[in-house]
């Protein structure tokens, strides 16, 4: 290949196949040399260092997907811009934002993208890309639309745990992929367990056991928390009654010994319309079958939980109330 126009097809291929993202060593082995790559790097060119051996290939801001690219790149083996799958892979808010999480943000406003890569691999932090080792083997991962290959939902909530400062983020995360059924719950306990460092990060710990409990939402967590506060006995959260055997409801929170149930009213929480309304239809539910049912809503419990707190306590201390002897049960799942 000369150093002339000959170059032109396959630095358009790239464009085309890579969005204008290329390792160093990729442009040198399609015969680029060094000095046309440092004159098109130079201030003002029409190229841009992203990363480390990484180079756009054009100027301006990256786009979303371009700092995806880029971050594979980067952690990939030497020369290669897209790594097949399982040399590395997407993991973190870059996939939770993906699935539609609200509360991982809209994609093209990430400003850190995580990816996995196996243990033995060089390569650290830097910019924009931050790096997580795998333990043991790599996982499978999944090959998205765009070509490159992510980690599942729950793998991704277990790498971003360490990275996560707060509690409150991450316990929104995993409600809402368990809620929105992006992962089963069994799996995403599974892969948060499987970590070695679970018991050294009391907001994982708290996260895993609020799961394991039967909280869906973080409005639930919250609610538990004010719950043990306030030291009443705990509730089953989510549980599935029955009356006489037929499905009944599922409320919030219930307490089988004194047949009193909770229900947090919110259309925050609700995924649709819809679902808000039969929030609605299942608390009349249970007070038509005679059920003492405690409504509140999150601002209440946030503000001032006193109110709805006594008056579970009342509840609980005069219990168990009709239709207790008719009432069965079956914990979330």
């Amino acid at each position: 290949m000369t150093r002339a126009g000959s170059l032109v097809d396959p630095l358009l291929l790239l464009g085309a196949d890579q969005q204008h993202i290329a390792t160093r060593a990729q442009l040198r082995g399609l015969g680029v040399p060094s000095g046309t790559i440092a004159h098109r790097l130079r201030p003002g060119g029409p190229w841009q260092r992203v990363l480390p051996r990484v180079i756009c290939l054009q100027t301006g801001r990256l786009t979303a997907h371009q700092r995806l690219r880029a971050a594979v790149a980067y952690a990939g083996p030497k020369g290669r811009a897209a790594p097949p799958g399982g040399e590395v892979l997407l993991t973190g808010v870059a996939v939770l934002a993906d699935a539609g999480l609200p509360s991982a943000g809209h994609p093209a406003d990430l400003t850190e993208v995580d990816v996995l890569i196996p243990a033995q691999r060089k390569v650290a932090d830097r910019g924009f890309v931050r790096i997580h080792r795998a333990d043991g083997p790599m996982p499978g991962g999944f090959e998205r639309d765009d070509g490159l290959w992510s980690t599942s939902v729950a793998r991704a909530l277990a790498d971003l745990a360490p990275r996560e400062s707060g509690r409150h983020r991450f316990r929104a995360l995993c409600a809402e992929a368990v809620q929105r059924r992006h992962c089963e719950l069994g799996e995403l306990l599974d892969q948060l367990l499987a970590r070695p460092d679970v018991r050294e990060l009391p907001r994982l710990a708290g996260v895993v056991e609020e799961l394991t409990a039967g909280v869906r939402s973080v409005v639930e967590g919250e609610a538990r928390d004010a719950v043990r506060g306030a030291g009443l006995p705990e509730p089953l959260w989510n549980p599935v009654l029955f009356l006489d055997g037929r499905f009944l409801a599922v409320p919030d929170a219930y307490w089988p010994q004194a047949c009193v149930a909770l229900e947090i009213d919110s259309r925050a929480w609700h995924l649709r319309p819809a679902d808000h309304e039969r929030s609605l239809t299942r608390a009349n539910r249970l007070t038509a079958a005679g059920l003492p049912v405690v409504r509140t809503t999150p601002v209440q419990l946030r503000r001032d939980p006193g109110p709805v707190l006594q008056e579970l306590a009342v509840l609980l201390a005069t219990g168990p109330h009709a239709p207790h002897a008719r009432i069965s049960w079956r914990r979330a799942r």
